[in-house]
């Protein structure tokens, strides 16, 4: 049977994660998706080191604390043998700076949070396969100084779509002070665009969590 070519696009991700409810959960909702597939998921560090050539996966997502063998060193592990062709998403329930550093270091394509939602973690996976890397709001403030209420303000509007007229007469500003606005979110957020801007808001949790999808609300 002929492949079509919207199936061989399908990104593969691989889920490792000991907790076995959470792993089928996360694998039921990904497989809904039409650009995604799982072709397997292991409960064993060891158990994927051995299978992983025969799946070989775009994408991997799993826990940082396992039997055997800890997440960054079983990243570490796969970063020498697969480089960037190998995408690695990391779920925690522990948000400590030390863990960010070395998660980042170690060159994985995001650390979500195991509160992340269904739509952040697609998006994750979807913009780690374009191969963007998703800081954290707590890693970006650290980087980067935060915004202004001003600039939070205007960067919630522009996610609501409104121009930069609307978004004067909304705050009683001229044309020129929300130009000014959005140059300086540009530059905090370290994009060229508007649609950069917001895409950043989303991913650094300063504009709250993505819309749900009506699959995520079921």
């Amino acid at each position: 049977m002929k492949i079509s070519e919207k199936e061989q696009r399908k990104i593969r991700v691989v889920l490792l994660d000991d907790h076995p409810l959470v792993m089928e959960g996360l694998r039921n909702r990904l497989e809904k998706e039409p650009d995604i597939e799982v072709p397997r998921t292991f409960g064993d560090p060891r158990e994927l080191l051995a299978g992983i050539e025969d799946c070989r996966p775009d994408v991997l997502i799993m826990d940082i604390f396992m039997p055997h063998m800890s997440g960054f060193e079983l990243g570490r592990a796969l970063k020498e043998r697969y480089g960037h062709s190998l995408k690695i998403i990391l779920l925690s329930g522990y948000t400590y700076d030390e863990f960010y550093n070395k998660a980042y270091e170690l060159g994985v394509h995001a650390y979500l949070s195991k509160q992340s939602t269904y739509a952040q973690i697609i998006n994750a996976i979807r913009q780690s396969m374009l191969g963007h890397a998703l800081v954290s709001e707590k890693m970006l403030a650290k980087a980067v100084d935060p915004l202004t209420p001003a600039e939070l303000e205007v960067l919630k509007q522009v996610a609501e779509e409104k121009t930069n007229k609307e978004i004067a007469l909304l705050f009683s500003i001229s044309q020129r002070t929300v130009e000014y606005h959005l140059n300086a979110i540009n530059q905090k957020l370290g994009v060229k665009s508007r649609i950069g801007a917001v895409v950043k808001g989303y991913e650094t949790g300063l504009l709250g969590s993505l819309p749900l999808t009506e699959d995520d609300q079921r």
